[in-house]
């Protein structure tokens, strides 16, 4: 069984749009919002990397993300913390 549930699925795959921060260099935050943000499998989420030099700089220097998607009309929403992952060459870069 994976991390996500049902619910939080629907509410990634009918809004896409998660706002996602990371950690800038300097330590402080960095809120970025992306449009591409889908279900990968049943314990983590992806988003194409489009015109986020700032987000992916910031994957690599340190993982630590959280990715908000919120159901406005339901005012429900989804907090998913984890590590990210910048795929380069690899199968999972050419899978996404």
């Amino acid at each position: 069984m994976g991390i996500l549930t049902v619910d939080m699925k629907r509410v990634v795959c009918q809004q896409r749009l998660g706002y996602i921060a990371t950690v800038c260099t300097d330590g402080t935050p960095n809120l970025s919002p992306k449009g591409t943000t889908v279900v990968w499998d049943d314990d983590h989420l992806v988003f194409a990397e489009i015109r986020s030099p700032r987000s992916v700089q910031n994957i690599e220097h340190n993982p630590s993300v959280e990715v908000n998607v919120v159901d406005p009309l339901v005012r429900k929403g989804y907090r998913f913390k984890g590590q990210g992952v910048v795929p380069r060459s690899d199968e999972i870069f050419q899978r996404g």
